[in-house]
């Protein structure tokens, strides 16, 4: 059995939808959710296994969790105490005979400058103190593209393409398929789901960037050149711009009909087209948000988004932000 944690958040949701396209492994798969929702309610129609957890320290709700459970797929999710959820979380998991985690962390894991990124680091630090008695496999992941679909209301609204970084700081944005598409690798072979992680990957860190090192104005261009609109302008903006940008999204009308549209479609979603690429999902939480922030902020002072082929050993064509842009070109329109 395979277990998916924090399904109620974008990255459980979407590495649950990528596996799922593989109906014969639905029946040995167990996702953990928090609250009821549109997709929820899709998975268990699809006969997945799903698991309300409200307290990670209820006995009951984690004994279901890990009834029969050999591997997990570990993500951190928007829990007000995440990593202690997450700890608890892998404590049971050890007890529970769980051979193997696959965790999805994140570039600048181990900064301590930055809380929400250390968050990363912190159970990381925990999968490698466990690693002779769970084995483990750890994905650092670069800036999700379709993160971008949170700024598609501002630039179809304003015709400005705004991020906190400065024009010289470069960033290498992954593909969420691609994502999931490596953990696909690690844990289905012949259609059907492995017991345990291969050897080629136990101990191992990959880091899952995009195959180009982009600067605003380029990604922008590519932006520019898939709706053929010449007139965006590019803009360094403030930390707390992004910030107030993204609190507001609760507030937009046009992203709130978004949202309500795509939940409406996630009752019908058959769950064999890579439906989750076009989501732009929820409205960010205050965790997301605090990322989002410190993300920018590290790359601004390491320079530390850089290409690296990993995610090629698992995606041979990785997409690049130009295919973002063409795929999704209807959504960065300007409205007038």
């Amino acid at each position: 059995m395979l277990l998916i944690t924090s399904v109620d958040d974008y990255l459980g949701y979407c590495i649950a939808s990528h596996l799922s396209q593989v109906k014969s492994v639905r029946k040995d798969m167990r996702v953990l959710y928090s609250q009821p929702s549109a997709w929820i309610k899709n998975f268990q129609t699809k006969g997945i296994d799903t698991v309300k957890i409200t307290d990670c320290h209820h006995p009951d709700q984690l004994s279901k969790a890990m009834r029969n459970v050999t591997q997990i797929v570990l993500t951190l999710g928007s829990h007000p105490d995440r990593v202690k959820h997450c700890q608890k979380l892998l404590q049971v998991a050890l007890r529970s005979g769980v051979k193997s985690v696959l965790f999805l962390s994140h570039i600048g894991a181990q900064s301590e400058e930055h809380a929400s990124l250390y968050d990363y680091g912190l159970v990381e630090n925990m999968l490698i103190e466990q690693e002779e008695q769970m084995t483990s496999v750890i994905f650092r992941l670069d800036f999700i593209q379709q993160y971008f679909h949170l700024w598609a209301a501002q630039v179809e609204q304003t015709k400005q393409w705004r991020l906190p970084i400065s024009h010289e700081t470069e960033m290498c944005p992954v593909d969420i398929g691609d994502v999931c598409q490596s953990i696909e690798a690690c844990v289905i072979r012949n259609d059907a789901l492995l017991e345990e992680l291969e050897d080629c990957h136990v101990g191992q860190v990959y880091t899952l960037t995009g195959p180009e090192a982009l600067k605003n104005k380029q990604m922008m261009q590519m932006m520019s050149d898939a709706t053929r609109y010449t007139n965006y302008k590019n803009h360094m903006c403030r930390p707390m711009d992004t910030r107030f940008y993204l609190d507001g999204l609760c507030r937009d009308i046009w992203f709130d009909a978004r949202i309500k549209n795509e939940t409406a479609k996630s009752y019908r979603d058959v769950l064999e087209t890579n439906a989750y690429r076009t989501k732009a999902f929820s409205v960010p939480h205050r965790l997301f948000k605090d990322a989002c922030i410190d993300y920018f902020d590290w790359i601004n002072k390491t320079s530390g988004s850089v290409p690296v082929n990993h995610i090629q050993q698992f995606s041979k064509v990785p997409k690049t932000m130009g295919d973002f842009f063409q795929e999704n070109a209807n959504s960065f329109k300007p409205k007038v």
